[in-house]
């Protein structure tokens, strides 16, 4: 499959579906966030002003995935913050760990444009696997 960057949409009719790439897992997982915030907002209406960090576990790399991307989203929707930039990494001991350095800014409607409003992310269709040049994520929201 060829891609440029470090995701991409695919078309889908209700919904919005993309796949997220990386040379590593904590890349795959970052990139999904930007994607997910690309399509809300414009990153480059984002200042990096505001700092948040989070660590969350799970068993699976799909439940991770899910919860990482429904924690950005609910931080989105009840504190209303915008986020540009991540820093992931991830580890594994019984369960996978995941610890994200978050920056953005608060929501300005004389800056930003919401052009999208998702709802919640899925697991209907969700893939994160290890490739030959890397990760794999594919993650459907509903919008």
């Amino acid at each position: 499959m060829k891609h440029s960057g470090d995701f991409e949409f695919l078309e889908h009719t209700a919904d919005l579906k993309f796949i997220a790439y990386g040379k590593t897992l904590a890349d795959c997982f970052q990139n999904s966030a930007k994607a997910m915030f690309s399509a809300i907002v414009d990153p480059k209406s984002i200042e990096e002003r505001y700092t948040k960090g989070i660590k969350l576990e799970a068993e699976t790399l799909e439940i991770l995935l899910h919860d990482f991307l429904s924690e950005l989203l609910f931080l989105s929707e009840t504190r209303e913050l915008f986020f540009k930039e991540f820093h992931v990494s991830i580890d594994r001991n019984k369960k996978y760990r995941l610890r994200a350095e978050l920056a953005g800014e608060k929501f300005n409607p004389g800056k930003h444009e919401i052009k999208t409003e998702i709802k919640a992310v899925t697991y209907h269709e969700m893939l994160i696997e290890e490739r030959d040049r890397g990760w794999i994520a594919q993650v459907l929201c509903d919008i």
